[in-house]
């Protein structure tokens, strides 16, 4: 999965099954399909559909991603945007609160699971995404979430399925509920931030005590990660290509409940600065590609 902003939307990127996401009762609503490219983008509410398609549909084409594409027309700039990443589920929650004694306004979470599940597991985890969704509002003092109108979208990466499928569900169920529970009122706050900002980055770290960390290049508590790398770069704090499984790059670890989790501790590609360089221009750069932008940097030292 790779997610980027470009031309002011926000894009998301990879091979996902995808749960329709419920949306002015449209006829697909709650079915299961495949997709490529997921966009997001802040559109003048006045605009009619026609108008909101064809711009959607515009950014699709002119970045080639015009085909297999669910496009989203969100109430929230998208340099709003907050990006919580929590083991292998990465969630990005759009919110802003609500006007002196005004409920907030709508939210729109994009879940995506790097683990794979079947549909029904996918049906789970938009219904404990959005349990965790109202449990917040109510844990405000809102009355009902009037959850039409928001938008949950559940996703997962269609790759091989580890065994173990029940306890996967369960754990992305724990992670996915804790994420919300965190995010919105996190994405309340931050959304109140005075302009010009760039999207909030988030990480779940148990060093020092499970918590959450936002990251921030000035006075970073874990600079520097990789002691090893040179003039290291942290333009991707967490890296776009994880879990890359490319073993000449970190390794597997067993977990105590018997999952696997990739190890990068001694991975310094993306801090490069010759590839952090080349992958903000090139945001789908492979790993190949990446590596042999790194050798050539050193090459040229």
């Amino acid at each position: 999965m790779r997610y980027f902003l470009r031309d002011g939307a926000l894009f998301i990127r990879g091979a996902f099954t995808m749960l329709m996401p419920c949306m002015h009762d449209k006829a697909e609503d709650g079915t299961i399909t495949h997709i490529s490219t997921i966009i997001a983008a802040h559109l003048p509410q006045t605009n009619t559909k026609e108008d909101t398609d064809f711009i959607l549909e515009t950014l699709l084409r002119k970045n080639g991603y015009d085909t297999d594409a669910l496009s989203l027309s969100v109430t929230v700039p998208i340099d709003r945007l907050c990006i919580f990443a929590y083991d292998g589920i990465m969630v990005f929650i759009l919110a802003c609160p609500g006007a002196a004694k005004e409920p907030p306004g709508p939210v729109t979470i994009i879940v995506c699971s790097r683990e794979p599940l079947p549909e029904a597991g996918l049906r789970t985890l938009q219904l404990t995404a959005e349990e965790a969704m109202h449990n917040v509002f109510t844990s405000a003092g809102y009355s009902e979430a009037q959850s039409g109108r928001h938008t949950v979208l559940i996703c997962c990466e269609e790759r091989e399925e580890s065994p173990n499928v029940h306890e996967r569900l369960a754990r992305a169920q724990t992670l996915v509920s804790e994420t919300i529970t965190y995010g919105i009122p996190e994405t309340w706050t931050v959304s109140g931030t005075q302009f010009p900002r760039t999207p909030a980055f988030y990480i779940h770290s148990s060093i020092g005590g499970d918590r959450w960390s936002r990251w921030d290049p000035e006075g970073c508590p874990y600079y520097p990660c990789h002691p090893s790398c040179h003039d290291q770069r942290c333009d991707f704090c967490y890296c776009p290509l994880y879990p890359c499984g490319d073993e000449s790059q970190g390794k597997w670890l067993e977990r105590e409940n018997h999952g696997r989790i990739w190890s990068c501790e001694g991975c310094t590609l993306v801090h490069a600065p010759a590839v952090a360089d080349y992958l903000k221009t090139h945001p789908e750069a492979s790993l190949e590609e990446l590596k042999q932008i790194r050798k050539k940097g050193k090459n040229s030292e």
